[in-house]
């Protein structure tokens, strides 16, 4: 009897605990954490996988009962049929909620075709092809921005130049033979032919997955320009970088984010990509961003880049909208992204809010210009957000 007593009251027990206990809620998190875009794809998985444990060690999500979230991860490889089979992968077999990835266009556009088919909402933290929120997709949106903000920032970063040193009116443009360098090469080609206080001296090409980058950069120097527009990643920015050096060319240099305002480049080239400006949608110098980059280097050894906060800054838009969804599916979560809003005192990318419009894209994009002074990574433009001034040091200045 005593037996039967202890069995009954342990079964109360455990069925009032499974009562209260909250069940955890999958998300799939697709990057390159292998092949040539590993650096970038594996700075958004560590973003993603710092917001989702700072979640869990809060709590969990509040309205689902304390819900943990668990990170499903994809690796593609950084090929775009990986990207597809393991977004397959994550949506069938690990009956995910969500997806989040991936770090690259010719990765992300098949995979949102994927997520499309199934109806499983997406989000795209770091490519900013325009067709992903064109309209054309119902399950995917953006936390970043798209290639006419890059575009924007560009004449921006050509605008600080202008005011610092008049005199500099001569540009080259390097870009990448890729679908990211095609769309923001054409969108270039358009608005430099708008502006007659500028001479374009080449538009080059260079191939996504060249090994050095000698050949387009002599054709650039020979063009004889007062300042380089570079588009492209990481990798190339290195390869860039010590093509300048090597030719003893020293142009004013004005990158895309990744190409030229990764922290990561300072300690990969040096002094190589001292004086490089970048135009970014993350400066890691703002507010916002300090205490996220603490904890991330906390957790990774390693300075929070543009990739990283890119991940991170998704997913915590992500976790947003799951912890105000009605329930773990798809449409409850789609439903509560449409009505998802961040305030500025919570941004640590370059924009002061996120909210979305009907086809998903971020109303709130902006960009910032970063450059390297010595050891660090600064924001010089625009003035209002700017920690410190431009500097043309070291280029074809008078």
């Amino acid at each position: 009897m005593k037996w039967m007593v202890g069995f009954l009251l342990s079964a109360t027990m455990l069925s009032v605990i499974d009562a209260n206990a909250a069940d955890a809620v999958k998300i799939g998190a697709i990057y390159a954490l292998t092949g040539p875009g590993a650096v970038a794809g594996g700075d958004g998985m560590r973003g993603t996988e710092l917001a989702i444990t700072e979640l869990n060690a809060a709590g969990g999500l509040k309205n689902h009962g304390g819900a943990r979230i668990e990170l499903v991860k994809g690796d593609s490889q950084s090929k775009p049929v990986n990207a597809v089979g393991e977004t397959e992968r994550l949506i069938n077999q690990d009956k995910v909620a969500l997806i989040i990835g991936a770090g690259t266009s010719n990765e992300t556009i098949p995979l949102s075709q994927v997520v499309e088919k199934y109806g499983i909402p997406h989000i795209n933290a770091i490519p900013q092809q325009e067709s992903l929120t064109n309209g054309s997709l119902k399950w995917t949106w953006s936390t970043t921005l798209v290639d006419a903000d890059y575009v924007t920032g560009i004449f921006r970063a050509l605008e600080m130049i202008h005011q610092t040193n008049p005199k500099l009116t001569k540009v080259g443009v390097l870009c990448p033979d890729n679908e990211y360098g095609i769309e923001m090469g054409k969108q270039l080609k358009v608005e430099l032919a708008k502006r007659n206080d500028l001479t374009v001296t080449s538009f080059i090409d260079y191939g996504a997955s060249a090994q050095d980058l000698l050949q387009p950069v002599l054709k650039l120097k020979a063009s004889q320009p007062d300042i380089v527009v570079q588009v492209g990643y990481f990798r190339a920015g290195v390869l860039a970088s010590k093509a300048y050096e090597q030719l003893d060319f020293h142009p004013v240099v004005i990158g895309t984010g990744g190409m030229s305002g990764d922290p990561k480049l300072r300690p990969e080239i040096g002094k190589l990509v001292s004086w490089q400006f970048a135009v970014t949608p993350f400066s890691g110098d703002l507010p916002a961003a300090q205490k996220v980059d603490e904890a991330f280097q906390k957790k990774f050894e390693q300075p929070l880049t543009l990739n990283s906060a890119l991940g991170y800054f998704g997913t915590m838009v992500a976790i947003r909208a799951l912890d105000a969804a009605k329930s773990f599916k798809p449409e409850d979560i789609a439903d509560a992204l449409r009505e998802v809003k961040i305030g500025k005192d919570v941004m640590i990318t370059s924009s002061d809010f996120l909210e979305f419009d009907q086809n998903g894209r971020n109303k709130g994009r902006d960009t910032t210009v970063t450059q390297f002074q010595g050891d660090k990574l600064v924001t010089v433009w625009p003035p209002e957000k700017a920690t410190a001034k431009p500097i043309l040091k070291g280029f074809n200045t008078p």
